[in-house]
């Protein structure tokens, strides 16, 4: 499961917003319909911190460096779109990410060897305390959004490997059975 935390000891740059995409829903899965205005305009919270590869927050943000990665890695199911994200404070602009949309909403979780809470439907909602991925379910994708819970992404260890060969620093996997969401 990709996840970014950042180093324990250092405060970490966070996403206040995406000034001009309100209303996008990045987590579908699905191509976006609306044209996505480029670029994406992100605002970080005033506090600051270090930059972290991945931004996880309402919308999903790579560092060229990972999409460099993921895509020699075999990962061909996401759709980029230029970001610009802007400190507030200091006043300083990056531009070196992008904003990912993943296409591929996968029901690939083994719900009877899973710890979970499931509310109205076993689909986009349901609260992981630990997580089985049924291979068969996940079939050959590398890459996607559990259908079961939205905000997990699954990543195939071919694909983890490659960003651990190209030494990305800040990336955090968690094992599946470890995975709270």
């Amino acid at each position: 499961m990709l996840e970014c935390y950042g180093p324990l000891d250092k405060e970490r740059a966070q996403i206040q917003s995406a000034t001009n995409t309100k209303g996008v829903n990045w987590m579908t899965g699905a191509p976006l319909d609306d044209p996505i205005p480029e670029p994406v305009k992100i605002e970080l919270h005033p506090r600051g911190g270090i930059m972290m590869p991945i931004f996880k927050s309402g919308i999903l943000l790579f560092s060229d460096e990972v999409i460099d990665a993921f895509s020699q890695s075999g990962v061909d199911n996401f759709v980029t779109y230029p970001a610009e994200i802007y400190h507030p404070v200091e006043h300083n602009t990056y531009k070196n990410y992008k904003a990912i949309n993943i296409i591929g909403l996968v029901a690939a979780a083994d719900m009877s060897a899973s710890d979970a809470i499931v509310h109205d439907t076993p689909l986009i909602d349901v609260d992981f305390d630990s997580l089985t991925i049924d291979p068969k379910k996940a079939g050959d994708f590398l890459f996607f959004r559990l259908a079961e819970c939205v905000t997990g992404i699954v990543v195939h260890e071919s694909v983890k490997q490659i960003c651990d060969d190209h030494g990305i620093a800040g990336i955090d996997w968690v094992s599946p059975q470890d995975w709270i969401g």
